[in-house]
């Protein structure tokens, strides 16, 4: 494959993925991977190709190929997407935090494997919230970016085809799992990749708030999930029962649940002010430690109220398994949930991630993660480009002058004005000659031109 066609602006062939791929599926990898960002509108299979010119060098047919067909693993390039990420954007630290939550990809089709009618959780309120198409479980690393951006970004790294029961395509020799199943299996995968002094942090909604994900996470992870509000609690168990006989007690005393204990009047509320979506707040908490006996066991959990006397949120409960973390803390880390909200947006309205209609279980599930490691690895570039200087084509509008952060959408507009201004130069050097063409004209009216007078 000629050289030009590869978008230089990622250089994606030089961050490790050599292990992962054959020489001509690296290149594919390479031109995909770039090529989902530089493509303007919907994200085809087909109009990346046309995007990159990838079709003047060889046959469109070997990337479909690439997809559909050829053997690579996606754990493997996932864990080479994660250590990219960490060692450029969280260089030596000894905690990650890490979002678990699924999206929907609506597809048209009757031979789409997997997909099916099911929950969507980005349906109008107006009607029922159920769609047709694909379900992602997925993962992403939590990231801040000092001097970039004040909000906390999610990059996907990787992800689980979900299925349900009544699929009329189902995947070739799977067994149905749940969504938790697959969430649990996606934290034990990164718990994996990490060595054991560093801390995995997990954040969860109510959906995956249950005792698959929380009761057998692997050691060295901690899950923060949103709790129920007619959650049976108990608390913790009395330390001094030794010397009787029995079983010994697993949960203490019944305590009320959170509902009746925000409409109670005798409870010890503090009020802090805390800094939540871009904007301060003072809300009224109140701490305490128990047990969640159904979903987490005999395991005691670090329980957080919120309530906003301003009534702008409503009222919530939060759970942690890190007793040691304080009431901020939790719900600042529970707030960084939204940004794998922002991230599904981003990648479907921006990157087409749901567009390609592939119906292949190898290449439903291949397509969506190529816009997914493109979400990632373009803001990995970003950040280095930025840490270096760059010139990043970054336009300002003047009438916006309170802007402050770059936004992902900032990210690739540079992403793409740096490609094709090295492109345009690049071509214009290899001219030599610049005299204008002009084209001999005929005399002759043309026959559409003697139409239109009648």
């Amino acid at each position: 494959m000629a050289k030009r066609n590869l978008p230089q602006a990622f250089e994606i062939d030089k961050i490790r993925f050599r292990d992962c791929f054959s020489a001509p599926s690296l290149r594919h990898f390479a031109v995909l991977i770039t090529g989902w960002a530089i493509t303007v509108g919907t994200h085809t299979i087909s109009q990346v190709i046309l995007a990159t010119g990838l079709h003047e060098s060889e046959h469109f047919a070997t990337i479909y190929k690439f997809l559909g067909k050829t053997k690579w693993e996606l754990d493997r390039v996932a864990f080479e997407v994660f250590r990219t990420m960490a060692e450029t954007l969280l260089l030596g630290a000894v905690e990650y935090e890490t979002v678990v939550d699924d999206t929907l990809n609506s597809h048209v089709g009757k031979r789409i494997c997997g997909a099916g009618v099911q929950h969507d959780g980005n349906a109008p309120k107006t009607g029922k919230p159920i769609g047709y198409g694909v379900c992602f479980v997925t993962i992403g690393l939590v990231v801040h970016l000092p001097g970039i951006s004040d909000r906390a970004f999610c990059l996907p790294y990787a992800a689980r085809l979900w299925w349900p029961r009544k699929a009329k395509v189902k995947p070739a020799g799977g067994n149905y799992k749940t969504k938790s199943e697959l969430a649990l299996e996606l934290i034990r995968l990164t718990r994996s990749w990490l060595h054991r002094s560093i801390t995995l942090r997990v954040i969860v909604d109510g959906g995956y708030s249950n005792r698959i994900v929380v009761r057998n996470r692997p050691q060295g992870v901690h899950i923060t999930g949103k709790l129920r509000k007619d959650a049976a609690l108990y608390g913790l168990v009395d330390a001094e029962q030794t010397g009787k006989r029995g079983r010994p007690r697993q949960k203490g005393e019944r305590l009320p649940t959170p509902a009746s204990l925000f409409r109670g009047s005798t409870n010890r509320w503090d009020c802090i002010l805390i800094h939540l979506y871009a904007q301060d707040t003072m809300v009224s908490v109140h701490r305490f430690d128990a047990i969640w006996y159904n979903t987490a066991g005999n395991e005691p959990l670090s329980i957080v109220l919120v309530h906003d006397p301003c009534g702008t949120y409503p009222d919530v409960a939060f759970f942690d398994t890190d007793i040691e973390a304080s009431d901020e803390e939790t719900i600042k880390r529970y707030s960084h949930r939204w940004s794998t909200e922002i991230t599904n947006r981003e990648t479907k309205s921006l990157l087409g991630s749901a567009d390609p209609q592939c119906r292949l279980e190898t290449s439903v599930t291949r397509a969506p993660m190529i816009a997914y490691w493109s979400y990632s690895l373009l803001v990995v570039w970003f950040v280095t480009q930025f840490r270096m200087g760059k010139d990043l084509f970054l336009q300002r509008t003047p009438w916006n002058f309170r802007k402050k952060n770059i936004t992902f959408s900032d990210m690739l507009a540079a992403a793409r004005r740096s490609h094709f201004d090295q492109r345009i130069s690049r071509d214009h050097e290899k001219r030599e000659d610049t005299t204008k063409i002009t084209l001999p004209r005929s005399t002759r009216e043309p026959r559409f031109a003697k139409r239109a007078k009648l």
